[in-house]
């Protein structure tokens, strides 16, 4: 079980940024984009197809953790559907493991118990795909997740949704218990076509042109502890969640906005006039729109440079010195001062609180 730990100790340079690429109000995780295109390269057919008409960058393959708008991504999607079935979005979701959703797969993975961890999956989502809502039923034999899309209907949308049903199918057969993994599920989706002699997700029925949209599991076969629970790595996850829940939530606002710039010049750290200046408004202004979404400068760059030093202190050798000036601060004492007055402990003692 070892194993796992050296990659959640790098979620974080994984976690989806607040800039967006492309077209469309709603979002997803390019990360699985770029999955969809190792998919692509391997059919032989060329990322210039793929990108045709979205107006992403040629170079969206190196670009992981980024936010794609939505009618952007559907666009790349169809274009790949021109040269497969339905079938493909079976193998494509089989293929989002946990660490392709990235802070959410590892809060998963580490819960104590699938209830748990289906309850993070739907109250986290949004920090990888916003393209539908998630909801989940439990009956005397059988527990359901259904998902209801904020789009209209289209045959990319049906791709991704079949796609997310079959991931979390594979990653349930591979956290529940040894005894549950022949256990017989059931995916219903409401697009046409026949996926009734697919082979991709053995134990698994699928049903096209359904009323519905939903995974149905055996209740007993998900019942019982989870094999990696963790809970020191589940609430690491879950803290990073939460911030990136917080940068969801804020995107549209001016908070999200002066977030972002921080985001970027966090070495520098500009000051509340600096940040003005570039959103075109005087800092009064500034302040005052900050204060109507109660928010204020000072807290956001301290939630910034909180979550950075965390990271930093957990997941590096950085000396202290070394991450003072990364964070834009004049001498480690300031640094150390303010660190204390977040957490409660020294940066030194945070860190060997989060490696021992």
């Amino acid at each position: 079980m070892q194993c796992f730990h050296p990659v959640v100790q790098n979620w974080h340079l994984v976690s989806m940024t607040t800039k967006t690429i492309g077209s469309g109000e709603h979002r997803l995780s390019s990360d699985y984009l770029i999955l969809l295109g190792e998919m692509a390269f391997e059919r032989g057919i060329p990322m210039s197809a793929l990108l045709e008409g979205t107006g992403l960058p040629e170079n969206l393959m190196f670009m992981p953790s980024v936010q794609i708008g939505h009618e952007s991504a559907l666009l790349l999607i169809d274009n790949f559907l021109e040269h497969v079935d339905l079938s493909a979005a079976l193998e494509f979701g089989k293929r989002m493991t946990l660490s392709k959703h990235g802070a959410l797969g590892y809060a998963a993975q580490y819960s104590a118990t699938m209830e748990d961890a289906a309850g993070k999956v739907e109250q986290f989502i949004e920090t990888r795909v916003q393209l539908f809502e998630l909801r989940r039923e439990t009956d005397k034999s059988s527990r359901h997740l259904y998902i209801t899309t904020r789009i209209p209907d289209s045959r990319a949308g049906f791709f991704m949704v079949l796609a997310f049903l079959a991931s979390v199918e594979t990653i349930c057969r591979t956290l529940v218990p040894a005894e549950s993994r022949n256990a017989r599920s059931m995916i219903q989706i409401a697009c046409r076509g026949d996926l009734s002699s697919q082979d991709i997700l053995p134990n698994c029925a699928v049903y096209t042109g359904a009323p519905i949209n939903c995974l149905t599991w055996p209740r007993k076969a998900l019942d019982g502890m989870l094999p990696f629970f963790d809970p020191k790595l589940a609430d690491l996850a879950q803290q990073e969640l939460t911030q990136a829940m917080t940068q969801v939530t804020e995107t549209n606002t001016m908070a999200g906005k002066v977030r972002e710039i921080l985001n970027d010049h966090l070495a520098e750290m500009p000051t509340v006039e600096d940040v003005a200046n570039m959103l075109f408004m005087s800092a009064a202004t500034l302040n005052r729109k900050l204060k109507a979404e109660e928010r204020s400068f000072q807290q956001i760059k301290d939630e910034l440079r909180y979550s950075k030093a965390q990271r930093l202190l957990k997941d590096t050798t950085l000396s202290v010195d070394q991450i003072a000036d990364q964070l834009g601060y004049s001498d480690a004492s300031n640094f150390a001062k303010a660190f204390k007055n977040w957490s409660g402990a020294s940066p030194s003692q945070y860190r060997q609180g989060s490696t021992g």
